[in-house]
């Protein structure tokens, strides 16, 4: 039912932080109703939504897309569970369905297209044995634009990982990837052909956000728009890296509250038609392969809304 996700929205106490960070990061900033939105090149909606409310960043709501038959079966399913509708909390916010799930986040499904990413061209690679590239160089343009392509994907904290996940699945048709043990995390993709996951959900003591992540056209644009953020003066956070859960490559930078945003490549695809087993990871090889940090630093998995 839950097609694509579209956005999500922040309370945070300075908007100039966030517009800095963002655009350096590399997304297209412009002024909505006392907010900020955000969004990759060539994208027709907001991916990111900035308000501004003088409290400690705070998470606001979540946005994803489906059709008019999906819209219908979920307000179906909230009616059947006693979920009461919202009325929308922006004057920029999208129409459609206002909810909150058990943890109290509000949620909104909206009739939207799907969330991909235009198809491009795939760089030939030599590999031991088979040479792609030939009388060619491989290494890319050193003025590579190395822009995000969309959001892809974010991990929220929940008190409750398996309450959580079961409300997603049930009542708006999301499916679950991958799981880490002990109830530590759960990956959800989309009703229809999805990327791995668009959601997660991780164990804390208290909701909150923990990092929204953006795909990126190779690791060469990874580390050169990493490059590009740390000159900006961006935080490194953890990676680069590849995990387990997904299998993507990743990069994290802290934002200016403590947040995290990852750029991402190369992860796992799933077609609706697939009879998808979802495994159970342990921590460590959920979390990674390899990274050029070693493990994820002590606070990756603090929440930072916790105060």
């Amino acid at each position: 039912m839950v097609l694509s996700l579209q956005h999500f929205a922040l309370g945070v106490p300075d908007l100039k932080a966030g517009a800095d960070f963002y655009t350096a990061f590399g997304l297209n900033m412009h002024e909505g109703a006392d907010c900020l939105g955000f969004r990759c090149d060539g994208r027709d909606h907001d991916e990111v939504v900035l308000i501004e409310t003088g409290q400690p960043r705070k998470f606001q709501y979540i946005s994803f897309g489906s059709d008019h038959a999906g819209l219908a079966r979920i307000s179906k399913a909230l009616q059947e569970r006693g979920v009461a509708q919202l009325d929308p909390p922006l004057p920029d916010a999208p129409g459609g369905l206002w909810f909150r799930d058990p943890d109290g986040n509000s949620v909104n499904v909206h009739f939207a297209n799907n969330n991909g990413a235009s198809p491009e061209q795939v760089p030939a690679v030599n590999r031991p044995g088979v040479m792609s590239r030939i009388n060619q160089r491989g290494c890319p343009p050193f003025d590579i634009a190395a822009r995000p392509r969309k959001l892809g994907h974010m991990i929220l904290f929940t008190t409750d990982v398996p309450r959580q996940y079961k409300f997603y699945v049930d009542v708006l048709g999301m499916q679950v990837s991958d799981l880490i043990a002990d109830g530590f995390a759960a990956f959800l993709r989309a009703s229809g052909d999805s990327d791995h996951h668009v959601m997660g959900l991780l164990k804390s003591t208290a909701p909150g956000f923990h990092h929204a992540s953006f795909e990126i056209g190779s690791i060469d644009e990874a580390e050169v728009a990493a490059a590009r953020l740390l000159g900006a003066g961006g935080k490194h956070a953890w990676g680069p890296g590849r995990h387990g859960v997904g299998s993507n490559y990743f990069h994290y930078f802290r934002d200016p509250w403590n947040g995290m945003a990852e750029y991402y490549f190369d992860i796992d695809y799933i077609t609706a038609d697939c009879d998808w087993e979802p495994q159970e990871w342990t921590k460590k090889d959920g979390m990674f392969l390899w990274s050029a940090d070693g493990p994820p630093p002590q606070d990756f998995g603090q929440n930072y809304e916790i105060h």
